[in-house]
């Protein structure tokens, strides 16, 4: 029989374990119930590993869980200044050479407008979220402060995008503020990045700004911002004109995805706010 001592023990264990738990993966399902989820230290925080297991989430239409998730990543990247206060040198930063980058599978969304608004609206948001795999020969865990600017750019539009459907799912106009502050993040990571002369590989190759703009001219009609919208799906026209000039420029982004975003160039912005 057990003794006190040893079910005291078992006990503290049982609370460590489901302590770490909700610690990383916010007390919230990754994976479908079906799978086990892993028991990740805390001094294991890996932003990307957070990141793909937000994708995941993503795909399973557990948006809530992914924001949980992102939410953490973003943190732990903003927090990244204050690691070096105790006179710690940093680290290396890992290059996006190592670094592989895809879209999600996920089918794009067509927000469907209300029936009492009669204005023809584009209405697409690209909703696909972006893996990050690590393709380093000898794989260990990724502290905050060595990832690239690419990385960093990826994992902060997730957040944007989390926070984007969350919003449209909830009808609650705050978390598109948020999503708003993630994508001009992300944009804001990138464009010092290019400053720098490092050539995001996301722009470069994946064209992710063009994503960034969709989704905020999107975002920002839907908060009746109309100047704002114009502004970032005329820059999303100059964008797309470009790319489908280039060779082989159908690789670049599905079928689908380029027709959603060039429909949304079309739209006639109205005049003046609707009238409450």
């Amino acid at each position: 029989e057990t003794s006190p001592q040893n079910r005291n023990q078992q006990t503290r264990n049982k609370r460590r374990h489901h302590n770490i738990v909700n610690l990383y993966f916010g007390g919230l399902n990754v994976l479908p119930p079906s799978q086990n989820l892993p028991m990740i230290p805390r001094r294991h925080l890996d932003p990307i590993e957070l990141n793909n297991s937000a994708v995941q989430n993503l795909e399973y239409n557990d948006t809530k869980s992914a924001c949980e998730l992102l939410t953490t990543a973003v943190k732990l990247i903003l927090n990244t200044p204050n690691a070096f206060k105790r006179g710690t040198a940093p680290q290396q930063q890992i290059s996006s050479q190592y670094t592989h980058f895809q879209w999600s599978d996920v089918s794009n969304r067509i927000l469907k407008s209300s029936p009492q608004n009669n204005i023809p609206v584009g209405t697409f948001l690209f909703s696909r979220a972006m893996l990050v795999n690590d393709v380093r020969p000898a794989k260990r865990h990724y502290n905050p402060h060595q990832l690239s600017a690419d990385a960093k750019a990826a994992i902060v539009y997730n957040a944007g995008l989390a926070f984007h459907l969350l919003a449209i799912e909830q009808h609650d106009s705050r978390l598109l503020t948020k999503a708003k502050s993630m994508y001009h993040l992300a944009q804001t990571i990138l464009r010092k990045a290019n400053e720098k002369g490092c050539n995001p590989k996301l722009c470069y190759t994946h064209f992710f700004h063009i994503v960034l703009l969709n989704n905020l001219g999107q975002m920002s009609y839907m908060l009746i911002d109309y100047d704002a919208s114009e502004h970032y799906f005329d820059q999303l026209e100059l964008n797309l004109r470009f790319i489908t000039s280039r060779p082989k420029f159908e690789k670049i982004f599905d079928s689908n995805d380029l027709v959603g975003m060039m429909s949304n160039t079309i739209v006639k912005v109205p005049d003046t706010a609707p009238c409450a």
